[in-house]
């Protein structure tokens, strides 16, 4: 029975779909159960994997991905066993322990999901389409109805409910798209203009900036769903959409501008709360810290450096509600704490998603 090569029983994939379907639908919304069955679904995955591991190496081109994801968990999960401790800086470990397990999960999953030959697409459609009405509804009600100057959804900051309402828009989007409609280019178009609206009421200017650049790539990624003529009209759309939803939430969109010559005018006081000034603070200080361990370095040993640095150059001072939080970019944060062999994995993982949206698998979800 072990180490067949016959494909995996069908009752597998229904129960790891299943299951990240509720969790697709339900961690928006900031339930643990989500959570919880997506793990479930990950060692379900885990022993599907074990017991039919020829079937699953036999296409090497679908092992690159998942190995990824796996090595970049596995690489938090080893730094945090060799150098956590208790302290100031305990919420850092435990993040960085989630993490990793939430991308050794992730590795099981999408290995199964790759060699899947069961046709899941209406399925995938009806839940990505549901769970995207039901994020972007509920975002505007909090921001229309209940006139929340930043909306959250049921997170604890506007910034992490961004970053989340993008990822789900992506996916019902791209779901638009695979709708056997002729409506589905206006969907479409409509469905753009609904989810940055959305976007904009949360505040975030990096979502803001960045989202509309995603959807061109998606779709300029997307093959086969839609024709040529079909993407030159969305991408050149996309900017007519801008200036509506500009026009719509004018006062949203003016209100963070202002936010934004305010924090430049005070860039000279850096005691101050300043978002802007403080992100590019952060990014001096893990190129800095991390070029001062190059191996990898404690979360202790990282804030000792900054609080040294900060002494010396008070300009920097933006940094210091961070030390102990994350440092607001990636690659900063994980050459800052792993060094480079962090950056080298983590780069390694991007270049694969990037490349796996193109070919082989032409998937434009993986650009997300």
């Amino acid at each position: 029975m072990l180490l067949k090569e016959t494909t995996p029983h069908p009752a597998f994939s229904y129960l790891i779909y299943l299951g990240c379907a509720i969790a697709f639908c339900t961690i928006p919304f900031g339930s643990a159960t989500g959570r919880n069955l997506f793990y479930i679904s990950s060692y379900i995955s885990f022993i599907a994997v074990c017991l039919n591991i020829k079937y699953f190496v036999k296409n090497k081109k679908n092992l690159i991905l998942p190995i990824l994801f796996f090595c970049v968990g596995m690489g938090s999960i080893f730094w945090l066993q060799h150098f956590k401790q208790p302290g100031e800086y305990i919420n850092i470990y435990r993040s960085y322990m989630s993490t990793g397990k939430l991308l050794i999960a992730t590795a099981f999953i999408l290995l199964i999901a790759l060699n899947e030959r069961l046709c899941m697409q209406r399925a995938f459609v009806v839940v990505a389409l549901a769970t995207g009405i039901a994020v972007n509804g509920y975002s505007l009600y909090q921001g229309l109805w209940l006139d929340i100057p930043r909306i959250e959804i049921n997170f604890d900051r506007a910034t992490v409910a961004a970053y989340l309402i993008t990822a789900i828009n992506l996916v019902m989007l791209q779901a638009i798209l695979m709708l056997r409609s002729k409506y589905r280019i206006p969907l479409y178009i409509i469905g753009f203009l609904v989810t940055f609206s959305t976007l904009v009421l949360t505040g975030t200017r990096a979502a803001m900036l960045v989202y509309p650049v995603v959807i061109a790539l998606s779709i300029l990624a997307t093959k086969n769903l839609i024709s040529h003529k079909h993407k030159m009209l969305l991408i050149a759309s996309v900017p007519v959409l801008l200036l509506v939803s500009g026009l719509v939430f004018k006062s949203q969109i003016e209100q963070r501008i202002d936010d934004f010559k305010t924090n430049m005018k005070l860039v000279s006081t850096p005691e101050i709360d300043n978002s802007i000034i403080s992100r590019i603070t952060m990014q001096r200080i893990g190129l800095r810290t991390g070029t001062m361990a190059p191996l990898g370095q404690s979360a202790e040993q990282r804030g000792e450096e900054i609080k040294a640095i900060v002494a010396k150059q008070p300009e920097l001072y933006g940094v210091m509600p961070y030390i102990n939080v994350h440092l607001h970019n990636e690659l900063l944060e994980t050459y800052s704490l792993k060094g480079v062999w962090g950056v080298l994995f983590l780069f390694a993982l991007y270049v694969g998603l990037f490349v796996s949206s193109l070919k082989p698998h032409r998937n434009a979800l993986l650009l997300g």
